[in-house]
């Protein structure tokens, strides 16, 4: 495999990884196919290929997971690594402005929607759970928001965490991340196995699977990589370049294909499995390009893995309060044949036009309000480093 190369002089500020949007594009994918293979299942028209996407989709929050704590504690390493210090405060308001006004419309577009349904009634506590972020917790209007509570408390706890790093050993300050992230991945497991089964052997989500201290294994999963590869990347080239992780993203998918999501195996160290087969893929994205028709597909999908963000936020919008009033226009589209097709394209296709109306002009007075440090791409290797291909500096998270 060659190595992701940088063009002389590019600005890190304008500059993203393709591999990594690439593999946002198909995080939100598998999301999207597992909401519309549910839907097709419960029209009785699945098939071999719309059961599989169903089986198999819901596991693209995890690799979300990887990739939100290697790429947000880039953002912090590389500002720390350029100038010296956390700026805690600018990463708080400029992480504010990406996610909050995006959600915060889709919450009240949701309620007026609902208010304008004559006998549609939202709850309040619902309202109130996604107001503050604690969907993971308690009942939601969205369902799907509860992971966005996950990685809003993850974005409020590492930057901390850090900073105490920092000041407890300002020569070293990360060097302890694998024992955090090792110290975590057992807390998180251990209380996997203890959470909460009901008597007939089912699962409430709530318990079992959504929780924050359930999924933050993964999020720190992705920082330990992310420090790797800011601090010690000898370490992360031999993480990319081993071929045994390839096993392991294969294990990954050979339990997502054996095991439903309801087991209380995949609910444990399945977990722990899946997120150590997105850390893989993350590694060798980050480092590799691959051969001309793996570079071929990364470009095609990273052009809407730029807007996961806004088409995993509305995709169950469109699909309860859109989708029906296309039907009723397109009764075609209510067709089997063409209702998977359909959940999967409309929401990308909503989710794109949503962010270019509310996701991206926020990112642009934020960017000049409030820009982001600038940082320098890493340098090259030392010569005693020659021996591994030199790796890029992925791009900010946004």
């Amino acid at each position: 495999m060659s190595t992701v190369t940088v063009e002389p002089g590019a600005s890190s500020a304008n500059r993203r990884n393709t591999n990594l949007d690439a593999l946002r594009a198909i995080a939100v994918l598998m999301v999207l196919g597992r909401h519309a293979g549910m839907a097709i299942e419960i029209a009785h028209a699945s098939n071999v290929f719309t059961a599989y996407c169903e089986r198999i989709g819901w596991a693209g929050v995890d690799l979300f997971f990887v990739l939100s704590g290697f790429l947000i504690s880039g953002l912090l390493f590389g500002g720390y690594q350029d100038h010296g210090k956390l700026d805690i405060s600018r990463f708080y308001i400029r992480r504010g402005l990406k996610i909050w006004p995006a959600f915060y419309a889709l919450i009240a577009a949701g309620l007026l929607v609902d208010v304008l349904r004559p006998g549609k009634h939202f709850s309040g506590h619902a309202l109130l759970s996604e107001l503050f972020f604690v969907q993971d917790y308690f009942r939601s209007i969205w369902g799907i928001t509860w992971s966005l509570a996950v990685e809003e408390h993850f974005y409020l706890l590492l930057p901390l965490v850090l900073l105490v790093m920092l000041r407890r050993d300002p020569k070293r300050p990360f060097a302890s991340i694998p024992y955090v992230f090792g110290a975590v991945g057992v807390i998180c497991l251990t209380c996997r196995f203890l959470a909460g089964w009901k008597q007939d052997g089912t699962i409430d989500p709530l318990t079992c699977l959504f929780p924050t201290h359930l999924r933050m294994d993964g999020l720190l999963f992705g920082v330990m990589l992310g420090y790797y590869y800011r601090f010690r990347r000898d370490v992360f080239q031999r993480i990319a370049s081993w071929k045994g992780g390839w096993v392991v993203a294969a294990a990954a998918m050979v339990l997502l294909s054996t095991l439903p999501v309801e087991s209380r195996h995949m609910h444990t160290w399945g977990l722990t499995v899946l997120y150590l087969g997105g850390g893989v893929l993350v590694a060798k994205a980050v480092a590799f390009e691959g051969p001309a028709a793996i570079r071929f597909a990364s470009k095609l999908l990273a052009g809407f893995g730029f807007y996961s963000y806004s088409i995993y936020l509305w995709q169950m919008f469109f699909t309860w309060r859109v989708e029906p009033l296309i039907w009723r226009v397109f009764p075609l589209f209510r067709e089997p044949l063409w209702t998977f097709w359909f959940s999967i394209a409309g929401p990308i296709l909503f989710g794109i036009a949503a962010a270019k109306v509310i996701e991206v002009p926020v990112l642009r007075f934020r960017d000049h309000m409030f820009a982001a440090p600038a940082v320098q791409l890493i340098a090259p290797m030392s010569a005693q480093e020659t021996e591994a291909p030199a790796l890029p500096r992925p791009v900010a998270a946004g």
